[in-house]
């Protein structure tokens, strides 16, 4: 009976831990501080001041989630606002662009709606980013990379769609993160544990 009752407090204490560890993948627990120019990897700098030599207000920050640090780039340019992320050596990651949800192609929007229809009783959408990835994941071709996404070329990169919204349904409710693929198709899905308030556009 001792060790029926010791498998079955074994199996608890097992289970626990998967749980956990299921939650702690599908949650978004990242911290987010402004840093200056001085402070970004020199490879990240040098591309900026290829692209933007004169533009001003571009704001710098170094963002950790307690095992990967990355750095990253905002600037506003021909009316559209721009994120890129670097790695701590300096290479481009992603580039991100702020947008409306009428800037997603219809059948991709369709789909986003409906999948979110089915996830949740009621949302708000706070936040939507195009997301560009490279397609060639070389590292000496960033300043490729980031011409292709500036001229519109879009032989180049992958485009993804990632969403931020408050929601709710009959299990949950809170801030979620969703990243959907350019035919809308759920990529991935996380919960927002916090939010950084330097993270402001």
């Amino acid at each position: 009976m001792k060790s029926l009752n010791l498998l079955i407090i074994l199996a608890v204490f097992i289970s626990s831990g998967l749980i956990s560890s299921v939650h702690a993948q599908s949650e978004k627990d990242e911290v987010e501080r402004s840093i200056s120019k001085t402070e970004m990897p020199e490879k990240a700098v040098e591309l900026i001041d290829e692209f933007w030599p004169d533009l001003e207000g571009i704001k710098y920050f170094l963002e950790t989630d307690g095992t990967l640090t990355t750095y990253e780039a905002k600037l506003d340019w021909r009316g559209s606002q721009y994120s890129i992320e670097f790695s701590t050596g300096g290479y481009v990651l992603d580039v991100e662009q702020l947008i409306t949800f009428d800037a997603i192609p219809e059948s991709t929007a369709d789909n986003i709606v409906s999948d979110l229809e089915s996830r949740f009783r009621s949302y708000r959408i706070t936040r939507l980013q195009r997301q560009y990835i490279a397609m060639d994941e070389d590292d000496e071709d960033d300043e490729d990379f980031i011409d292709d996404i500036l001229e519109e070329d879009a032989e180049d990169y992958e485009i993804r769609y990632e969403i931020e919204l408050d929601g709710e349904n009959r299990q949950e409710l809170g801030s979620f993160e969703l990243l959907y693929s350019d035919s809308g198709s759920l990529i991935e899905r996380r919960r927002i544990v916090r939010r950084s308030l330097d993270n402001i556009w």
